[in-house]
């Protein structure tokens, strides 16, 4: 039973598999067993981790991981963080917490596991948004994803999700029907979330036909003339946005359609057989076209220079 458990194994558990509380009792007092919280028993030979501190959080208060304990489980944080955090559904007890000042988080103190558990309580903690990985109960990506953007640095949140987009784990469509899902109670993280996608330009990023317009009006602005737009290249097989002077081409790319691996797989091997048939290509994303426009024309006036 402790091996299902990390180590780790409640009273019912116990009970119910034939060990008396008088045997109980004298496993702890042999220093076999810890007392990880009322209820809750740990085989002290068994080495700690921050799994098994995170699952002992869970099984404790009868919560799930939760923000960044849920995103290093998933893989999108790089670490966990130093006090495991778990949501409990408001209405259920959890086992009896305090603070570490007045003004602290509620916690809850962990005897030979950990100092502390960051507990938050949750409305709209529907079975639905709960999964098991690695052995521990958590909430779901998309659920990871709302609520670490409800509390963590905008460069994190930006990372988080371009990580669980790469694994799979999430669709863009789906991280914004869970954001209009939970929007709705007026919290921060759905907000929050929208705002990252938007940084990423997942929404909000003009079409690859208005960005070529912006583009081409960028380069009308500066002086820099173009020979032709919408290139045809290679035997007719592959277009290219634009072509200035001193042949010089260019290329944009509207991020909402060009993250996914496969999409890069096609991107890469389409602009080998452009490099391999002599064509220099300069290529641009729509953040860049329409915050960095200065850059993007120093840099096509330096292709001119060197072409020439």
């Amino acid at each position: 039973m402790f091996r299902r458990h990390d180590g780790l194994a409640s009273r019912e558990e116990l009970l119910a598999a034939g060990v008396s509380p008088g045997q109980i009792r004298w496993a702890v007092r042999r220093g076999e067993w810890v007392v990880v919280r009322r209820g809750l028993y740990g085989l002290t030979t068994w080495g700690a981790s921050p799994n098994r501190e995170l699952l002992a959080a869970c099984l404790a208060t009868g919560g799930a991981a939760s923000h960044s304990s849920a995103g290093w489980l998933w893989g999108l944080l790089e670490a966990p963080p130093a006090a495991p955090a778990v949501t409990v559904a408001r209405g259920h007890r959890a086992l009896r917490k305090r603070k570490t000042s007045p003004k602290g988080p509620p916690n809850l103190a962990l005897d030979g596991l950990s100092r502390r558990v960051s507990i938050h309580y949750s409305t709209d903690l529907a079975e639905t948004s709960i999964s098991h990985w690695r052995g521990v109960p958590t909430t779901n990506p998309l659920r990871t994803l709302v609520d670490l953007a409800a509390e963590a640095p905008a460069d994190i949140v930006d990372a988080a999700i371009d990580r669980a987009l790469a694994k799979g784990l999430v669709t863009v469509r789906g991280l914004l029907a869970e954001a209009e899902r939970l929007g709705r109670n007026g919290r921060r993280g759905p907000l929050q979330l929208r705002l990252a996608l938007k940084r990423r330009g997942f929404i909000g990023a003009p079409k690859a036909s208005v960005l070529e317009s912006k583009l081409l009006r960028l380069f009308a602005a500066n002086g820099i003339k173009v020979i032709a737009t919408e290139v045809v290249t290679v035997d007719g097989r592959y277009r290219i946005d634009a072509e200035v002077e001193g042949d010089v081409f260019v290329e944009v790319d509207g991020y909402a359609f060009h993250w996914s691996p496969e999409q890069k797989d096609n991107d890469d091997a389409r602009r080998n057989a452009l490099h391999l048939a002599g064509y220099e290509i300069l290529v641009y994303g729509w953040r860049t076209v329409t915050k960095e426009g200065h850059r993007v024309v120093q840099e096509v006036l330096a292709a001119q220079s060197l072409a020439c």
